[in-house]
């Protein structure tokens, strides 16, 4: 098995050299940042976490799904080291620190519960967080799975750590469910894959979303990894305009703009590029946010009209933020 490094110290802390953005007093408290799922398109939490340090934000709780929940970890472990980790995460992953067996050909067989153990994910896992358990982390964290027999969002924030990252990146029929205080859970994706109502349900009284950019699985052919792509695209698509609908009904609702126009989410070629560009765009766009608005923000969703994915739906909460 390849042995992925991140550095376990805490370096300097990453912040811009020049004056912060200020943006903390548009955002009513309790501020939580949502963390999408998204497989490799999660390095661009990494771009976005990036422009958020140089604003003078700080979270006072994580929530994340599936790669959003491994940052979201990370992070909260340790807000000042947690960026310089994430750039060495993100920077050395790819499939092989998750299935290191050939996954793809075993799906012949149909006949088992996931073509791969998550054995290989847990130990990845466990190399790369020194907290335990949620208690042992700086900052309160979540992480968001689904209940294999109702279908419904499973948000943890207690116990072992490494289970519950295990059971929000359990992509159905690929890697195991994990049983959890009598459950069996799998990827958070099937029910909250950008978790701004389980934020909300939590006290949140705005909301920063961290997505993973635009989805582009392309033309549909005989692969499963295009298959596994283009599952994950409608899924995610689906419930992601629900979530902002309905939070931004009744909070604040930050949504950093993303990407577009990605490879499949199990293509880990270009996560930096894209995490660099995450990062121009965002800090960008809370520049023009802190320009626009003097006081505290009313509920809405505050994003940038021309970002892929929103849909006539999002009309009505939309307040466009134009960089």
């Amino acid at each position: 098995m390849p042995e992925l490094f991140a550095p376990s110290a805490r370096p300097a802390d990453v912040r811009a050299l020049g004056p912060l953005i200020p943006v903390a007093r548009l955002l009513p408290g309790p501020v939580h940042y949502a963390m999408a799922g998204g497989g490799s398109h999660g390095a661009v939490q990494w771009g976005l976490l990036q422009a958020l340090s140089e604003t003078d934000l700080t979270p006072d709780a994580l929530i994340g799904t599936s790669a959003g929940a491994l940052s979201g970890a990370v992070y909260a472990e340790d807000p000042l080291s947690g960026l310089n980790r994430l750039a060495y995460i993100w920077g050395q992953l790819d499939t092989h620190f998750v299935m290191s067996e050939n996954w793809l050909s075993r799906l012949a067989n149909a006949r088992q519960i996931a073509l791969v153990s998550n054995d290989t994910e847990r130990q990845t896992l466990a190399g790369l967080l020194t907290a335990q358990t949620f208690a042992d982390l700086s900052l309160p964290f979540s992480a968001v799975a689904t209940d294999a027999a109702t279908g419904q969002a499973v948000v943890i924030d207690s116990g072992p750590l490494v289970p519950a990252l295990l059971a929000s990146s359990a992509i159905p029929g690929a890697l195991p469910p994990v049983e959890i205080e009598g459950r069996l859970l799998f990827d958070g994706l099937a029910s909250a894959n950008l978790p701004a109502m389980p934020a909300v349900r939590r006290g949140a009284g705005a909301v920063v979303v961290l997505d993973t950019g635009g989805r582009d699985p392309g033309e549909l052919n005989p692969t499963a990894r295009r298959v596994l792509s283009r599952l994950a695209a409608i899924l995610a698509t689906a419930q992601r305009r629900e979530q902002l609908r309905d939070a931004a009904a009744r909070v604040p609702v930050v949504l950093l703009p993303t990407p577009g126009g990605l490879a499949g989410n199990l293509d880990f070629r270009h996560t930096m590029q894209s995490a660099a560009q995450a990062y121009s765009s965002a800090r960008a766009f809370l520049a023009a946010l802190a320009r626009d608005h003097d006081g505290p923000l009313a509920p809405g969703l505050y994003c940038d009209p021309e970002q892929r994915g929103l849909g006539s739906d999002l009309r009505s909460v939309i307040r466009p933020v134009t960089p």
